[in-house]
């Protein structure tokens, strides 16, 4: 049994350390969905769609040219077991009568901090990206991400920064102008472009994400619950903490991730019996490689594109024609560093 450390005081004062890595509750920013509760198995599949169509002209009597299409992306994800143990004795507790109340807290917030990490990591792998128009955070920077959504009613989306993109913000002539004399002594925002703004230490530097409730869902096996073992003999008791469940990306939409964009690889895509064989203007970095990715926009600066295939350089890659085909230029760690755009023939 892993043994705690005690304080021989007397007199004992409560300070516990925080361990909340960010105090931003994201359960409150996902969708809960209870219905793996009511299915068999430990395995979901969530399939990402796209359309693709185009609007033809046409005259009396004609017909369409071409038709639209839906693609979709499998997505397979295996139901977790969240689990935080610790033990302790009967003394410890008469000893320090504080330590079974930090060992609770601090087992919840460990949680909190690992459903917290997945949160995120899901989010990361929203499709949408939009390029800084320079070198920093900009009000118009989110002006321009709000119009690739297109949408007409914004009530329902939030925006997600660090503390690089806040301070930026707060900086910014545009923001400023907007809020008049709202900020000037508070030093506070509550919203940008009508869009509330929350921050978090998990948001990653550079980045900055715009999206709503709807795009991650925490589908619950089993929620949360507290057992206890005890050995009656020596007083050693054991508290298990645990939930089932899984995060996924479902739907991002309506979500756009801001950031610095990439240096640009320059891509001709000619077609061929295996597929697009795509050509790259300038050599590939010693140490670096390139991965390859189909329906995706471009990558940002510093993107963790490590879970995309990494390409030769040479082999046809398979797309539908339309789709678009993105070339990154990827560091050992997988973190974009160039990125280039073809359209499938």
């Amino acid at each position: 049994m892993s043994s705690h450390v005690i304080y021989e005081n007397e007199i004992l004062e409560n300070k516990m350390n925080d361990l909340m890595e960010t105090r931003l509750g994201v359960r409150s920013l996902m969708t809960v969905d209870d219905t793996l509760r009511e299915s068999a198995g430990l395995r979901k599949t969530v399939n990402r769609y796209t359309y693709n169509g185009v609007v033809e002209t046409l005259g009396r009597g004609e017909a369409n040219s071409t038709k639209g299409t839906v693609t979709f992306t499998p997505n397979h994800y295996n139901v977790k077991r969240y689990q935080q143990t610790f033990s302790y004795n009967d003394l410890d507790v008469m000893q320090d009568p504080y330590l079974l109340d930090v060992a609770m807290n601090g087992a919840a917030a460990v949680m909190a901090n690992q459903i917290a990490d997945e949160y995120f990591a899901e989010l990361n792998k929203i499709g949408n990206r939009h390029a800084l128009s320079g070198d920093h955070f900009t009000y118009s920077d989110i002006v321009d991400a709000l119009s690739t959504l297109g949408r007409e009613v914004e009530s329902d989306l939030f925006i997600l920064m660090g503390a690089d993109a806040r301070a930026d913000i707060r900086k910014d002539t545009d923001f400023i102008a907007a809020k008049q004399g709202e900020i000037v002594y508070s030093g506070q925002f509550g919203t940008v472009c009508g869009i509330p703004v929350l921050f978090s230490k998990k948001v990653p530097t550079g980045k900055m994400i715009l999206t709503n409730k709807s795009a991650v869902r925490f589908f619950v096996k089993r929620e949360s619950s507290l057992e206890q073992d005890r050995n009656i003999e020596t007083k050693d008791n054991t508290v298990v903490y645990e939930r089932h469940g899984l995060i996924a990306l479902v739907d991002d939409t309506s979500s756009v991730i801001i950031g610095a964009g990439a240096d640009t690889l320059n891509l001709l895509a000619t077609m061929s019996e295996d597929g697009n064989t795509i050509s790259v203007s300038e050599a590939l970095t010693p140490g670096n490689s390139y991965r390859v990715g189909i329906g995706m926009d471009m990558a940002l600066l510093g993107d963790d594109l490590s879970h995309l295939p990494v390409w030769n350089g040479t082999d046809p890659i398979v797309a539908k024609p339309g789709q678009t085909i993105i070339v990154a230029e990827c560091n050992a760690d997988g973190a974009c560093v160039k990125c280039g755009m073809a359209i499938a023939a």
